[in-house]
């Protein structure tokens, strides 16, 4: 997996768990809501990605987020946000992803002539 869509324990660390993975589901998430038309990142280069991993890990406030997609829910970028939390332990687990997810979901109901 490229080095920017993983968290930065995994990166820095070699730490793989249901928590980095949480964070490497918000990047998908990410890439879902803009479509795949934009890579995480895109505008930094590899040595520019690892730095701000490495803000991240130093906890200096100096790290940047991926923006918000085009036409994405608040609610969603925030859930996107949590999964990008510094401590993974305030990042949620999948089974609250889940239960957000099916509350944002309630009575929703596709067009059936798409």
């Amino acid at each position: 997996m490229p080095i920017r869509w993983m968290a930065w324990e995994s990166v820095l660390m070699g730490k793989f768990t249901s928590k980095s993975d949480v964070w490497s589901f918000a990047i998908t998430l990410w890439e879902i809501l803009t479509f795949a038309r934009e890579q995480p990142f895109e505008n930094l280069s590899d040595d520019k990605v690892i730095e701000n991993i490495g803000h991240m890990y130093q906890d200096n406030k100096k790290h940047i987020l991926l923006p918000i997609p085009v036409g994405c829910p608040r609610e969603i970028y925030d859930l996107m946000c949590e999964c990008w939390q510094r401590n993974e332990a305030s990042r949620p687990n999948f089974r609250e992803i889940h239960l957000f997810l099916q509350r944002k979901n309630l009575g929703y109901k596709p067009n059936a002539s798409l």
